[in-house]
């Protein structure tokens, strides 16, 4: 059957789209998006880019769905102009940014918090000692480390990015909200000490204080800095680099950004580049948007969500064996290699099935929650990027925010028709990623409790982005990056699928040793790996 012509305008559009998100040379009008590595975070990307070429929005699902750059096209000369407001805003002009408004000639800048902000700031207003707002990074470094020329990188780091600069104020007067101050000069610290002349155990206990004490003190809102650096020299060429960055300037994903650029700054303070750093794209040009343009999609996203979630469960009954924990030590991690061959036949799914990662991670995690506690109706939080314009994809700030995917097994005859259930609610969770948290708590009258993430008790994280790449073998060293152990877990259980780009995929679950045993959360973390594996065989004819 010969294909419809389609629009050789939007046919090029999409296209260039398609290659430059998925980095390929090449895009083949029949080039399915799954085989050349897509997947929904890609999708959400690609759905920018559209957004900002068309001037119309375009749903990250209008990719997942029309998985080739013909089909793509053609459902996009179908749909038409979109009535409501575009992804975002033009770019800036060359001449220069819009100030925000309060901002004196001079003097640090001042804008409001963003929906995601606000909710970790309330957090935080409940508990200030809380541990799980703490973004952290641990880094072994083997080699031509110059602790000077560190130290001179990071700072070029922070004056890079607004979001390290900032602290928070909260003016006089009643029903005053938060706002952001960004000072204009570096607002950080960057410790050194040197254990390597030292007995050995007597540094290793050193560098274990440290570590505890970095990772174990709150960073303060009101006056900053809301990032630290620690490098200890522990001995002849080795060294341990320790990042710690508040949640409510950091995400996962900008992580990845500030080790990047603390690269780039180190070879440049090694070249002898000097002047102050290039301006990134500042998160208040973000907040901006969300407030004047996004947030006109929120009462329709209202109406979706209210219906989705109108007869909802109340509780998940999880079998729990209670023990007394200090509150700010209630999170540990369990963590679990993926088997190559089901890491492969999730890498082939999409192409095969269009099913994405986060679609068979979430119909095996009802799976299991359905045999663990018999429930057959499931709510589980679903983190989402909300980068969904292009100029936030260098961005440092906290865009995450949380979705809720329900997944319900009640009358379900096999997985297939189980996948086709889950695969609309994570079409939901993608199309509702920017809706905040906070106020779907509030639609649904959910019951807030400090110490416990509402409306769900579990998620599932499917961290699709890669990781940063590490030093360039030129730079004199190179560095094991560790992922420290959780010290208090956001929620009960926090599944996590991890493996996005060329690193290997493993499991992490974390959760509170005050509710589950160690072992008991291991097993639940190995019959997930099988339900997945079941799950995902059952598409592509690995498993019966």
């Amino acid at each position: 059957m010969t294909p419809a012509p389609v629009d050789d305008g939007l046919l090029g559009t999409a296209t260039a789209a398609l290659r430059e998100v998925l980095d390929v040379p090449q895009v083949p009008p029949r080039a399915n998006f799954f085989a050349l590595g897509g997947n929904s975070l890609l999708a959400v990307r690609v759905a920018g880019r559209l957004s900002r070429a068309l001037g119309r929005r375009v749903p990250a699902t209008a990719v997942l769905d029309h998985p080739t750059a013909q089909e793509l096209a053609g459902h996009l000369a179908a749909t038409g102009p979109a009535a409501g407001p575009p992804a975002g805003p033009a770019p800036a002009p060359a001449a220069g940014r819009r100030e925000d408004p309060g901002t004196a000639a001079g003097g640090p800048r001042r804008f409001p918090l963003s929906a995601a902000q606000r909710r970790v700031w309330l957090l935080h207003a409940v508990d200030a000692d809380r541990l799980d707002h703490l973004v952290t990074a641990s880094f072994d470094v083997t080699g031509d480390f110059d602790p000077a020329l560190a130290r001179a990188a990071w700072t070029r780091v922070v004056e890079r990015h607004e979001a390290l600069r900032v602290r928070l104020e909260l003016p006089d007067g009643e029903g005053a909200e938060p706002v952001q101050v960004v000072e204009p000069g570096p607002l950080t610290g960057f410790g050194y000490l040197d254990v390597a002349p030292l007995p050995a155990e007597v540094g290793r206990r050193l560098l274990a204080e440290r570590v505890r004490l970095l990772r174990g003190t709150p960073l303060p809102l009101d006056t900053g800095p809301l990032s630290r650096v620690v490098l200890v020299r522990t001995a002849v060429s080795r060294y341990r680099l320790e990042l710690v960055v508040h949640h409510i300037v950091c995400d996962g994903w900008s992580l990845g950004i500030l080790v990047a650029d603390f690269l780039d700054a180190y070879r440049a303070a090694a070249a002898g580049a000097g002047g102050p750093a290039d301006p990134g794209p500042r998160f208040s040009d973000h907040v901006r948007w969300e407030r004047e343009e996004e947030s006109a999609r929120w009462p329709a996203l209202a109406e979706r969500v209210a219906r989705r979630f109108a007869d909802r469960p109340e509780t998940l009954p999880l079998p729990e064996d209670p023990l007394p924990v200090d509150p700010h030590a209630d999170g540990d991690d369990v963590v679990l290699p993926v088997p190559g061959a089901l890491a492969g036949a999730l890498a082939r799914a999409g192409a095969e099935t269009g099913h994405t990662r986060l679609t068979l991670g979430l119909a095996a995690l009802g799976v299991l929650l359905h045999r663990i506690s018999g429930a057959e109706d499931v709510l589980v939080a679903v983190p989402m990027a909300g980068r969904v314009r292009p100029e936030d994809e260098r961005t440092v700030g906290l865009f995450v925010n949380t979705a809720v995917a329900r997944v319900r097994l009640a009358g379900v005859r096999d997985v297939r028709e189980l996948l086709a259930r889950v695969r609309l609610e994570a079409a939901e969770a993608l199309e509702c990623q920017t809706y905040p948290f906070d106020r779907l708590v509030s639609l649904l009258g959910a019951a807030r409790d400090g110490t416990r993430m509402p409306l769900a008790r579990v998620s599932l994280a499917v961290q699709d982005f890669a990781g940063s790449p590490g030093p360039d073998p030129s730079l004199g060293f190179r560095w094991v990056e560790e992922d420290p152990a959780e010290r208090q877990s956001k929620l009960d259980l926090a599944f996590g699928l991890s493996g996005g780009g060329a690193a290997r995929p493993s499991l992490t679950v974390t959760y509170r040793p005050s509710l589950f045993r160690r072992p008991t959360v291991q097993a639940w973390a190995e019959q997930y790996l099988l339900a997945l594996d079941r799950v995902t065989g059952a598409v592509t004819g690995g498993v019966a």
